[in-house]
């Protein structure tokens, strides 16, 4: 769990960032940082409903800056970004929904922690996870590029739901991701649900 960040230090009210964990917290390795510039590194964590942060990630901001403290300046990587859990985790028949899809992004980009630059396969665009749904996983992967192969979508990937990540990894990028992290949100409204047991 990690406070407040420090500008907000003298308002009363705490804010705190829970850790994720279990099963949750295996998806983040290789230290990959995903980082909104008025917020901080939300890498590993759930987003809290409160400064209106969750709202902000959801309806205003762009897209986050990526570090990765092991890069190789001179290699290209490839990142994308994901939701698993299209409509909601309980009932995910149309994941993966992609969020983010870059290619060519230079190694040295990536160990400065800034903006990313390269070629944008598929545009940012923001979470969204709908009411009543719980929270939702945005999972970031980050894969060394093969020298002289640009990854590209197929006609029939044009959509964003339903994105077949294996097959698109199979054909353009045949290694493991080099790191992982998620974080986790969920909608403003976050009534509770009942789920019907299966």
């Amino acid at each position: 769990m990690s406070s407040l960040p420090p500008f907000f230090s003298c308002l009363p009210v705490t804010c705190d960032f829970e850790t994720l964990i279990g099963d949750d917290s295996k998806f983040c390795s290789g230290n990959l940082r995903v980082i909104y510039p008025n917020l901080g590194e939300v890498s590993c964590i759930y987003i809290p409903n409160c400064f209106g942060y969750s709202e902000s990630i959801i309806k205003v901001w762009g897209p986050p800056w990526i570090k990765f403290s092991k890069a190789i300046p001179e290699m290209m990587y490839v990142l994308m970004m994901v939701d698993p859990d299209v409509p909601s985790r309980f009932h995910p028949i149309y994941r993966h929904q992609r969020h983010w899809l870059v290619s060519d992004i230079p190694g040295h980009v990536l160990l400065k922690g800034r903006e990313v630059t390269g070629k944008v396969l598929s545009p940012y665009h923001r979470p969204n996870p709908p009411a009543e749904t719980g929270y939702h996983r945005y999972q970031f992967l980050l894969y060394m590029q093969i020298p002289g192969v640009t990854p590209s979508l197929l006609p029939s990937e044009e959509h964003l739901e339903s994105w077949d990540v294996n097959a698109f990894v199979l054909r353009c990028i045949p290694e493991d991701p080099v790191a992982t992290t998620q974080f986790m949100i969920q909608h403003p409204d976050n009534r509770i649900i009942i789920h019907d047991a299966e």
